[in-house]
């Protein structure tokens, strides 16, 4: 998906492991200065009965070079559910501006602002999301304060 980064859209079939694809992503962005913001989560039937749209903001760099900055964009992450297992069958992003702009701001950091490229993506509002019992450990079950990525991505 990579050599595919920069295009309009890119599509990955989740029957690759998802260990793999999370530990690309990883390497591509860098750590210290990306951000994925989540700015809303909901149910879109007009991309499918069974999808879901996650809407985020992303920024920071990635480890191209001397590490290419990214001019803050919007992505669109359409999932489709499968109905019978409930688990997640395919996966297509969508951003809200086009592929070259992507690379030009990257590239040419100095032509933003022009009116051949996009204006940054505005900075997300933080929100405070309360910890689940289960995962705070403040629950009847207990639980471990650490995040199921931790297995993924160690």
């Amino acid at each position: 998906w990579i050599d595919d980064f920069f295009g309009s859209t890119y599509t990955i079939v989740l029957s690759a492991r998802v260990a793999d694809y999370a530990r690309g992503v990883r390497k591509l962005f860098d750590q210290k200065t990306s951000r994925a913001e989540i700015i809303s989560t909901s149910a879109n039937p007009s991309v499918g009965p069974d999808a879901i749209t996650v809407t985020w903001r992303l920024s920071g760099k990635v480890n191209i070079g001397p590490g290419l900055p990214i001019k803050p964009y919007v992505c669109y992450t359409d999932f489709t559910v499968d109905e019978s297992t409930g688990l997640i069958v395919f996966q297509e992003d969508r951003f809200d501006i086009p592929g070259y702009d992507i690379l030009i701001s990257a590239i040419l950091p100095w032509l933003i602002p022009t009116p051949l490229l996009a204006d940054p993506a505005p900075e997300v509002e933080p929100r405070v999301v309360p910890m689940p019992a289960a995962l705070s450990g403040e629950g009847d079950r207990g639980g471990s304060s650490s995040s199921p990525l931790d297995k993924i991505l160690s």
